[in-house]
Order: structure tokens, then C-alpha cells, then sequence
């Protein structure tokens, strides 16, 4: 083999120069964009065993976020009088955009920044809140996110509960009057009474001393079931309200999974999962570049219906096969 000529390693070396400026560049890893997201949670969602942090991390992963590599979760929760240096403190962290769930967390959020993206979850009424100035698009604002409720989800429950309970014809309403939506919530409710030939009979529940005195008059006015619309103050009392049901054989319905794990006859209403996984895309667009003011607010689209079934044993019904191929879970 001969000895190398000065042309020929001249050559070489403009192929290499060559090749190397045509491939393309490998960032080193510390250079990577991370995305900083930024949980906060007055109420303990995003706690390391909530399957809603779980199902809004299945929507990141979906989108191909991969903790570690290009994005960060930080999660900032308190109670009490903590609750107001959330925001702050995800600020001084530098976030890219904040998740805020519920109505308390997405008012800390944009109380502590107008600037930094907020993507809300889990918000009944965010015009009635004071959040947004209305639903339709909120240009102008770093506020964006998916509501929890449709105003129609306890008219379907009335209807579910009576093709469990065909023999029912007089119902209890147990509302909270000034909760966001009960008017609408009510209004819809009533008008499926009225198409299904039921009476229905309102119970207000302003605060707790006044859930007895529902009570008595459910018992006194022989109502044979109960629908109890979704509202922070009755979703406290669940043990009370199981009981009660139980102990005097009524039917009822709820919007939310516990009480029919509780031993409720039946939950219907948003799935709360469906929507936080759909938070991930939120998140996503505004990380590429969408202004939140120019993203409608969402609604939800999944609701989901739990029948207990040992309970629908211990109040001697039957629940038809019709009606059980609509549940999405059945408790045995």
C-alpha cells in the first residue's frame, strides 16, 4: 500500500467537511426543550395515587410526552390557608403553562398571572366563576380548559332511574339552589318529569343542617326515589345520603362513581378521567403555539353509568337487560 498523496487526503478531508455540515445536529440532551407543566390542586387531584393525575399523564403519553425527556410535571397542593400560594409558587419555577383543577384552583392560577397559559379542568361555570367573560371563544385571555358538567346529564339519570324502577312515580329532587347551574340543572330535570309522568318534588339543600330536613320531607311526602344533582355540599354528605336511601329502600341516582360504590343504586354523569386525559391536548396545542384565548372551552362527551347491583337485589328490582348493556360498569 502506497503512501498516502497530499491531493488525495485533501480530498478526503472536504468529503468529511462535507458530510459533516450535512448531518444534521445532535442537540446535547441539557440543550432539549423540556416543557414545564406546571399541576396545581387545591384539593388533593393531583396527589401521586389520583387516577385523574394518572389519566392526564395517559394523555400526555399519548401525544408523545415522555417524563424525563421533553416534558416536566410540577405539582404544587395545599389546603387551608396555603391554598393562595399555589400559583406563586408554580410561577417561581418558571412554568410553561399551568393545569389548575377545579374552580378554586383555576381562580388561584389566574389571580397569581395573566400571562402564563392556564388550561382549567373540572370547572362547573367558568362565566358564572368569574373565570372567563363568556365561553365562546374568551380571546384575550390566558385562560382556556374543559368544563365538568352538561346541565342535561340529570334529566338522562331520571330517565335511567325510572327503566330501573318502572314502578316509581313520585321522585325527590335534592338540589342545592345556589350551586353553579342548579337552575338549568332543575329546569332540564323537570321537564323530563314532566314528558316521563312523574312528579317530582324539590328538596333544597343550602348547607348541611338542612339535609335532615330533606329528609323528613322525602319520608312524609311517600317519595319513592331520588335524584341528587351534582354539588361540592351534597357530594360531602355521601355517607349520610347512602344511608338514608338504605335504610328507608329507596332508589336513587348520583353523578358521581363513589356513591355507587358506596351502595347507591346508580351513578350516572361525566366521566372526570375522559376529561383530564382531553386536558392533555389543551396542553399540547398551547405548547406549540396556540394563543388559550383562541381555544374554545370544552365540554364533556363521555359520561359513564355505574349500576350496583347488590343493591338493585336488596330493593327487589330488576334491572333490565336493556339497561344493563348501557352501563359502562356493573358492581356485583
Amino acid at each position: 500500500m502506497g503512501v498516502p498523496r497530499p491531493l488525495d487526503l485533501a480530498v478526503a478531508l472536504v468529503v468529511a467537511l462535507v458530510v459533516a455540515l450535512a448531518a444534521p445536529a445532535v442537540p446535547d440532551a441539557q440543550e432539549r426543550k423540556v416543557a414545564r407543566i406546571g399541576l396545581l390542586s387545591p384539593d388533593g387531584t393531583f396527589a401521586d395515587t389520583s387516577p385523574l393525575l394518572a389519566a392526564f399523564r395517559q394523555g400526555l403519553a399519548a401525544l408523545g410526552y415522555v417524563e424525563g425527556e421533553n416534558v416536566e410535571l410540577l405539582r404544587r397542593d395545599a389546603s387551608g390557608g396555603r391554598v393562595i400560594l399555589l400559583g406563586n409558587a408554580l410561577l417561581t419555577l418558571g412554568v410553561d403553562v399551568i393545569v389548575a383543577a377545579s374552580t378554586l384552583g383555576a381562580q388561584i392560577a389566574r389571580d397569581a398571572t395573566s400571562t402564563v397559559p392556564i388550561v382549567f379542568v373540572g370547572v362547573s361555570d367558568p362565566v358564572g366563576s368569574g373565570l372567563l367573560a363568556r365561553l365562546e371563544p374568551p380571546r384575550g385571555t390566558n385562560v382556556a380548559g374543559l368544563t365538568d358538567v352538561d346541565v342535561r346529564s340529570s334529566a338522562r339519570s331520571l330517565g335511567l332511574l325510572k327503566q330501573a324502577a318502572p314502578n316509581v312515580t313520585r321522585v325527590a329532587l335534592l338540589a342545592n339552589p345556589a350551586a353553579p347551574l342548579a337552575s338549568r340543572y332543575i329546569a332540564e330535570t323537570e321537564a323530563m318529569a314532566s314528558s316521563l309522568g312523574l312528579t317530582l318534588h324539590r328538596r333544597n339543600v343550602r348547607q348541611d343542617d338542612e339535609l335532615r330536613d330533606a329528609f323528613s320531607a322525602i319520608v312524609r311526602d311517600y317519595d319513592q326515589a331520588l335524584v341528587v344533582l351534582p354539588d361540592p355540599l351534597l357530594n360531602g354528605q355521601r355517607a349520610a345520603l347512602v344511608d338514608f336511601t338504605a335504610r328507608h329502600a329507596l332508589p336513587a341516582v348520583y353523578s358521581y362513581r363513589a356513591f355507587a360504590t358506596a351502595g347507591a343504586l346508580m351513578t350516572y354523569g361525566t366521566d372526570l378521567a375522559d376529561i383530564y386525559r382531553r386536558a392533555a391536548g389543551v396542553v399540547d396545542r398551547i405548547l406549540k403555539g396556540a394563543a388559550p384565548g383562541d381555544l374554545p372551552i370544552e365540554t364533556p362527551t363521555k359520561f359513564t353509568l355505574v349500576i350496583n347491583l347488590q343493591t338493585a337485589q336488596r330493593l327487589r328490582l330488576t334491572i333490565p337487560p336493556s339497561l344493563r348493556l348501557q352501563a359502562d360498569h356493573l358492581i356485583p
